[in-house]
C-alpha cells in the first residue's frame, strides 16, 4: 500500500493476490473490506487495480463493498491511461475541485508506476527472505534432536526437501519481477552442511488415506502395470525420471545414472526437483506421470475443461504463425495424501527451459544471439495469451498464467526445433498448452 498526499490523500493498493489454493474461501472481500475500512478511517480516497472483467460474476464484489469503476467519476482525455482502477470514496473526503485532482492524481500514479513496482518487488522479496530464514530456524530447532543424534527421519527429510523446492520455487519467480536484480540476497539462505547432505524425501504417504481414487479417463486405469494399479505411490515414484535437457547435462558432468539418489545438495545445484516428473512407455507412447498436491489436484477437472475450450476455439487458427495444440491430464490418481497427473510426452520441453538453455548452453547460445531465439518464444506465448483472453471468457480461479507452454525441441540433440518462413524469418511451428 502506498500513501500519496497530493493533489488528494489517497491510500494506492499496490498489489493483492489470492493464490489458487485458498481461493474461493471469500479471503479477497475480506482484504477488499479491510482496505475500505482503513481509507474511511483515514479520510481519504482508496484506489486499486482492477483484475476482473465486469462480465465476470465475481465483479460484484466491488459494488457490493461501495468501489466504483473511474469511468464512472471522470472523463478521460486521449493521453490519460484508463488503466483499470476502481475508487473507494469515503465519505468524510473533501471534494473541492475534485473533477481537476483525480485526472492529474492518475497521471502522477501513471508516472510513478514503474518506481512503485520495483520498490514493491525489493520490499516482498526481503520480507519473503525474512519468513524463509524463520522458518528454516524453526525446521533446525524442531529436528535437534535428531540431528544431535546423527539420525534421521522420513518426516525430517520430507520437511526439509519441501522448503528447499519452495524455496526454490520462489527463487524462479523473482527473476521475473520488475527491476528486482537481487537473486543473489538468497544465499542469505544459509543451509548447513547436515542439511544440504540430507536424501531428498518429495512425497510422504499417508496412512489414513488408502483409498486409492480415481477421475478423468477410467479406461485408461485399466491398461496401466498392474504395478501402478496395486501401489500408484511406490509404483511411480519408481518410474524413471523425465529426462529434460538440464537434468541429461547435469548427470553428463557429474557423471551420474539412473536410478538417481538425490540430497538436498542436488536440489539447489540443478534449481528444481526433478523427480516430480516420471515417465514411461504404454502400448508404445511415452506417457509422464507429474507429483502434485491434493489441493491442486482438486482443480485438474478446471483445468482440462479450460484446455478443451481453448481447442475448441483456436482449432484451425494459427498465432504468430505456430499451431496451438493442448496436452491435457488424462488420468489422475489420489493414493496416501499423494496426487499424479498422466499425460501424453510432448516432443519439447517447457518454455523457460528453452528460454534458459538458449541463453545458457554454450552449443546454443550463439544461435540464440544472431537469431533472438528466446525473445520469438516469448513474443509467441504472449500473442497466444492475449488471443486467449480475447476470444475466452475465464471466470474468476481459472488463471491463464498457471498454464504450462511447452516448445518442439530436439530431445536428444538437445536444440530447438524451428521453422523458417520465406523472409528467413524463425518461427515456431507449433507450441502445446496443458
Amino acid at each position: 500500500m502506498l500513501y500519496l498526499r497530493k493533489p488528494l490523500p489517497c491510500y494506492y493498493l499496490v498489489y493483492v493476490e489470492v493464490t489458487p489454493s485458498f481461493r474461493g474461501k471469500g479471503l479477497g472481500n475480506r482484504i477488499l473490506e479491510a482496505f475500505r475500512d482503513y481509507v474511511e478511517e483515514k479520510g481519504a480516497l482508496g484506489l486499486l487495480d482492477n483484475i476482473i472483467p465486469p462480465e465476470d460474476p465475481t465483479f460484484d464484489i466491488y459494488n457490493k463493498l461501495g468501489w466504483l469503476s473511474l469511468e464512472k467519476l471522470i472523463d478521460f482525455g486521449e493521453d490519460l491511461d484508463r488503466g483499470h482502477y476502481m475508487v473507494y470514496l469515503p465519505p468524510g473526503l473533501k471534494k473541492t475541485h475534485f473533477d481537476l485532482k483525480l485526472p492529474k492524481l492518475i497521471f502522477n500514479l501513471k508516472k510513478k508506476r514503474p518506481v512503485i513496482e520495483m520498490q514493491d518487488n525489493e520490499l516482498m522479496v526481503q520480507r519473503t527472505i525474512q519468513e524463509f530464514n524463520q522458518i528454516y530456524r524453526a525446521l533446525e530447532r524442531i529436528f535437534q534432536k535428531e540431528k544431535e543424534g546423527g539420525r534421521t527421519t522420513l518426516f525430517m527429510r520430507f520437511m526439509f526437501t519441501k522448503f528447499t523446492t519452495r524455496l526454490l520455487g520462489f527463487q524462479r519467480r523473482i527473476q521475473e519481477l520488475l527491476g528486482y536484480t537481487g537473486g543473489e540476497s538468497l544465499k542469505q539462505i544459509n543451509l548447513s552442511r547436515e542439511v544440504c547432505a540430507l536424501p531428498i524425501q518429495p512425497y510422504l504417504l499417508d496412512p489414513e488415506t488408502t483409498d486409492i481414487q480415481l477421475f478423468g479417463d477410467r479406461s485408461l486405469w485399466t491398461i496401466l502395470p498392474r504395478t501402478i494399479q496395486l501401489n500408484p505411490a511406490g509404483a511411480i515414484e519408481g518410474l524413471p525420471l523425465y529426462q529434460r535437457p538440464f537434468l541429461k547435462q547435469w548427470m553428463k558432468e557429474k557423471n551420474r545414472t539412473e536410478p538417481l539418489k538425490l540430497t538436498i545438495a542436488d536440489l539447489l545445484e540443478l534449481g528444481f526437483d526433478p523427480s516430480r516428473l516420471r515417465e514411461f512407455l504404454l502400448r508404445d507412447q511415452v506417457f509422464m506421470f507429474e507429483r502434485l498436491s491434493p489441493v491442486l489436484l482438486n482443480k485438474t477437472e478446471e483445468r482440462k475443461s479450460l484446455l478443451e475450450r481453448i481447442e475448441k476455439k483456436i482449432q484451425g487458427a494459427r498465432i504468430g504463425q505456430a499451431q496451438v495444440k493442448i496436452n491435457p491430464p488424462l488420468l489422475w490418481i489420489q493414493d496416501h495424501g499423494n496426487g499424479y497427473i498422466l499425460r501424453k510426452k510432448v516432443d519439447g520441453i517447457h518454455w523457460e527451459e528453452a528460454v534458459f538453455q538458449l541463453k545458457q548452453n554454450p552449443s546454443l547460445r550463439f544461435l540464440n544471439q544472431h537469431l533472438g531465439l528466446d525473445r520469438k518464444i516469448t513474443g509467441t506465448i504472449i500473442e497466444i495469451m492475449d488471443w486467449i483472453k480475447e476470444h475466452i471468457r475465464l471466470p474468476g480461479g481459472e488463471e491463464i498464467q498457471d498454464l504450462a507452454w511447452f516448445i518442439p525441441w530436439n530431445l536428444e540433440r538437445n536444440s530447438p526445433l524451428f521453422s523458417i518462413d520465406p523472409a528467413n524469418v524463425p518461427y515456431l511451428e507449433q507450441i502445446w498448452i496443458a
